[in-house]
């Protein structure tokens, strides 16, 4: 069994001049989000084996902010595929992966981790599985296959979807 975790980075910064959407980093409120990541992600079971985090400032952030009490998380790996990437360029990285790994998680934007795990469990198809994908939510998916080589729309079920201020609203 294999296990697929999208992560949305945390609200960015819209108020600073950047020159690039790759500098673009957190906002305060991204920051407060990410504290609130890290407490559910640290009390949770959830491991990865693998990290591929967006070269962008505010996931390599996001990111770095759960590491930084979360010790059992691995190092990230940065993969440009995840910028810009649309569902089926998450598909061929993870295709990608080496059959040793049996959880990845994938640290990057929206639409496409929205579209990705929507297509992952629904099939291919222009609906959405969530009302929303918000900054900072936190996807579980696993995949009953032993090769990620056959990972394919539909193949997944849910396992946690979580939404940093859905807390103590469930």
């Amino acid at each position: 069994m294999k296990h697929i975790y999208l992560l949305r980075h945390a609200k960015s910064e819209w108020d600073e001049p950047y020159d690039t959407d790759l500098d673009r980093s957190l906002s305060r409120r991204g920051r407060i989000q990410s504290k609130a990541l890290r407490d559910y992600l640290k009390e949770s079971r959830f491991e990865f084996d693998q990290c591929l985090v967006s070269p962008a400032e505010r996931t390599l952030k996001t990111y770095s902010s759960l590491r930084k009490e979360i010790l059992r998380f691995p190092k990230p790996e940065i993969s440009e595929n995840l910028y810009d990437a649309d569902k089926e360029d998450l598909m061929f990285v993870l295709h990608g992966l080496s059959p040793s790994t049996r959880s990845v998680c994938l640290v990057g934007h929206n639409p496409s981790l929205e579209a990705f795990g929507s297509a992952l469990v629904l099939g291919d198809k222009e609906q959405s599985l969530f009302h929303k994908f918000p900054t900072a939510s936190f996807l579980g998916l696993s995949f009953s296959d032993d090769s990620w080589k056959n990972l394919s729309w539909g193949s997944c079920q849910l396992v946690v979807f979580w939404i940093p201020g859905q807390i103590g609203k469930e």
